[in-house]
């Protein structure tokens, strides 16, 4: 039997399927989607916040979005695919100002001409994210919290993903949808006053993961009831140096959330994935084997992560690689032969197996991906299996 659910299910078996799956990422608004689906609210930011601030339906963008990310997946050919969300219903609307500039809540945003994204034009602003969860805030938050665990399947259904998998299904094709819910593990993004709790206040640490769980929890479950077989959980971890916090830390305050979480995917018969960067050697045994995880995406070669010590290691013959191409030095800087050598040279490491292996970057197709090294990744994965290259896109 092949099929994308076929081959998934293999590769996470360990039950070599007809053919290495494909699985990517693709950042909105990247212009690898302009020649595939054109220039419209869902690919094209600036497009998006004039839009916007002129009082778009919220009902637009949600269809641009629909199709958009349907059209990516189809015209790659993946066979697991994670889609991104739109704005909230009740959308804070931006105000122009200028072209390319915009006012929202009274905080001055442009587009940066390099990666045609809209940004803060002051990185340093009160919006940024390292400013915007104040300590007293959170405290405060913690402390008023009543305990309360919201009941499994209140929480609205994903309208993107139902979309996606009615468009998917109208053309028989039988993706992989792959939710990604955090609970509160990923310590990178800790705010400096948390991880000064850590050590300091370690109850209060505990309450906020508690209050994670109570919200991430039931929405875990929703998202696999909606159709999606592979739940994506974490957050970074680890930096290029190692973890971001000790192993004892690590032990005590994000391995049991870790093996939480993952009871709890398990019990609704879907597959567990930990999404981070950097270098987890020095937590091993914890980050891959202790934590029960299916699979491991975001494997960062550059930090360490690569093919060899993977499989000498241990963790290549039991845990589901999902990479390990290099989004932060080869698809962003190599020329399109070294793209294909690498892609070729990742595919036989992932065969030395009976699957286990998903292609995919190391990270997503980001600002920083040229378009013409991913294609020409797909097109060195397509042939490598015989498979219809893709026509050439004018970029």
């Amino acid at each position: 039997m092949s099929g994308s659910t076929a081959r998934v299910a293999k590769a996470f078996a360990f039950d070599r399927p007809d053919r290495t799956p494909l699985f990517e990422i693709f950042q909105p608004y990247h212009p690898i989607h302009w020649p595939v689906c054109g220039r419209n609210l869902a690919t094209d930011q600036a497009m998006a916040w004039d839009a916007m601030s002129d009082g778009v339906a919220w009902e637009e963008l949600l269809d641009a979005s629909i199709r958009a990310q349907f059209q990516i997946a189809r015209f790659f050919g993946l066979d697991m695919v994670r889609l991104n969300g739109v704005p909230a219903r009740n959308y804070r609307r931006p105000r122009k100002v200028g072209p390319n500039r915009w006012l929202l809540d009274g905080v001055p945003y442009h587009v940066n001409e390099r990666t045609r994204l809209v940004e803060l034009e002051n990185p340093g602003d009160r919006q940024s994210d390292s400013r915007r969860t104040s300590e007293e805030g959170l405290r405060r938050a913690i402390e008023q919290w009543d305990g309360a665990i919201p009941a499994a399947g209140v929480s609205a259904p994903d309208p993107v993903l139902a979309g996606v998998r009615e468009l998917a299904a109208a053309e028989g094709l039988d993706w992989v949808f792959m939710g990604e819910i955090g609970v509160g593990t990923g310590v990178a993004f800790f705010p400096p006053f948390m991880l000064m709790w850590l050590l300091e206040e370690p109850e209060l640490v505990r309450r906020w993961q508690a209050m994670q769980m109570a919200t991430g929890f039931p929405r875990t479950r929703d998202i696999i009831a909606q159709g999606c077989p592979v739940i994506a959980m974490g957050g970074d971890v680890s930096c290029d140096k190692g973890p971001f916090v000790s192993p004892a830390v690590y032990r005590d305050f994000v391995l049991p959330v870790i093996q939480e979480h993952v009871r709890l995917i398990h019990a609704g018969g879907a597959r567990a994935v930990y999404t981070s960067d950097g270098n987890h050697w020095p937590i091993k045994d914890m980050f891959f084997f202790e934590s029960g995880i299916d699979g491991y995406k975001e494997v960062d070669q550059a930090a360490g992560m690569t093919w060899p010590r993977l499989i000498e290691e241990g963790v290549a013959g039991r845990i589901c690689i999902i990479g390990n191409l290099d989004a932060r030095h080869t698809l962003c800087h190599a020329t399109t032969a070294e793209v294909e050598a690498e892609v070729i040279a990742c595919l036989r490491y992932g065969q030395r197996f009976p699957g286990g292996h998903i292609l995919h970057a190391s990270h997503s197709v980001h600002e920083d991906v040229k378009p013409e090294n991913y294609i020409a990744a797909v097109n060195a994965y397509r042939r490598y299996f015989g498979l219809p290259l893709l026509e050439e896109l004018p970029f």
